[in-house]
């Protein structure tokens, strides 16, 4: 809808633009209205397909008995394109086309913005889920054995032993007892390389 809202908005700018520049007299009246025909053949795929959006929101707001933001668009929008269909037609008055192309065009800009913004808002958080870990391998008779029985994370206790296998998530805060490994802490600090911990080191 981006797409054929740019290339409409585009495309009906160059008609437009004689129109703008000629003087009084500069450009024949065949030559304009070919020039505004062509214009409204640009602008109705921006109506019926880019537009849609607004104009099935604004219809669904209705049908809710309430003014949301895509009624005044897509009423802006209809009245703009049918004075120029009726001034095209009668030959004589304003024709807004290059407005209408340029208002959808801005306007999809803004929403495919916003979308891409929640989409990584999205993003952000999925990442932040699977980060966190929700079970963790608590050891019951360590350093006799390595016994261990899963329990949720949240559940672990200052004093707690947990074991970490390669490549889980450290359910806690603590200190590395036995091992050597690298952690991933690129949430924490930024730091995309993996950070060595051996015994005695704060693991996070």
């Amino acid at each position: 809808r981006l797409f054929v809202a740019g290339f409409g908005m585009m495309q009906v700018m160059m008609y437009a633009l004689p129109i703008y520049l000629a003087a009084d007299g500069g450009m024949s009246a065949d030559i304009e209205q070919l020039m505004r025909l062509a214009s409204l053949a640009l602008t109705l795929p921006v109506i019926v397909y880019s537009s849609a959006p607004f104009f099935r929101g604004a219809w669904r707001d209705l049908g809710r008995r309430r003014l949301g933001m895509d009624v005044p668009v897509a009423l802006g929008i209809a009245v703009a394109f049918a004075a120029s269909v009726y001034a095209t037609l009668a030959g004589g008055g304003a024709v807004y086309f290059d407005s209408i192309a340029m208002f959808v065009f801005f306007l999809l800009c803004g929403r495919y913005l916003e979308m891409r913004a929640r989409q990584k808002a999205a993003a952000s958080l999925e990442y932040l889920d699977r980060a966190i870990p929700l079970a963790a391998h608590r050891l019951k008779t360590y350093p006799a054995s390595h016994d261990a029985e899963d329990v949720p994370a949240v559940s672990l206790r200052q004093g707690d032993l947990a074991l970490v296998k390669p490549g889980e998530v450290v359910p806690a805060d603590g200190v590395l007892l036995a091992g050597e490994t690298e952690t991933d802490e690129a949430l924490l600090t930024g730091e995309s390389r993996p950070v060595v911990k051996r015994a005695g080191i704060v693991a996070e």
